[in-house]
């Protein structure tokens, strides 16, 4: 792999920090509304179980019991929803793919990994979103990947925000 033959080449671990940044970029702009929609219906239908398993508890301790408790899990999951979210996707990360190499040339992004190499051309890309230290690019509102800004070894974050917004045609979002 001849590095310099790209303009720009990235080094990203699949951590707990890139992990969380991922996620919330995601939250904050190709999940929004999904996001907000499923914690919205954790604290709902956890209220509902609490009143429907005290209401039950008095006749029927099992069914009360049962629906108490699905009711404090659901409105845990709620409460902790970002926990649950990083926690999620540490789960679902393979093995092989916790340290990649972004390479980006003309037409696509190119992802080496222990697991083999993936191509991603730039047309499928849904957005490109970043923060003061994280890129992510976004295949749809489930998928992407995220860059560490610090991991470049070649090329610079600044020019890589004109370099991909140019090739992809999107804007980047910035939070």
């Amino acid at each position: 792999m001849d590095e310099s033959f790209y303009p720009f080449v990235n080094q990203t671990t699949y951590n707990r920090d890139a992990l969380a940044a991922l996620n919330r970029l995601a939250e904050a702009s190709v999940r929004k509304e999904k996001s907000r929609r499923t914690r919205a219906l954790c604290y709902l239908l956890g209220v509902v179980g609490l009143v429907a398993g005290s209401y039950c508890y008095q006749s029927q301790t099992l069914v009360g019991t049962l629906l108490l408790i699905y009711g404090v899990l659901l409105l845990l999951v709620a409460i902790t929803w970002k926990s649950f979210q990083l926690r999620s996707s540490q789960r679902q990360l393979q093995q092989g793919v916790r340290t990649c190499t972004y390479e980006f040339d003309e037409d696509e992004l190119i992802c080496h990994t222990e697991a083999g190499e993936l191509h991603y051309p730039y047309d499928q890309v849904y957005a490109v979103v970043g923060d003061k230290d994280w890129y992510a690019i976004f295949f749809d509102s489930s998928h992407g990947v995220v860059l560490d800004k610090k991991g470049f070894t070649a090329g610079d974050p600044m020019a890589f925000k004109a370099f991909i917004g140019q090739h992809t045609q999107l804007p980047i979002q910035k939070f």
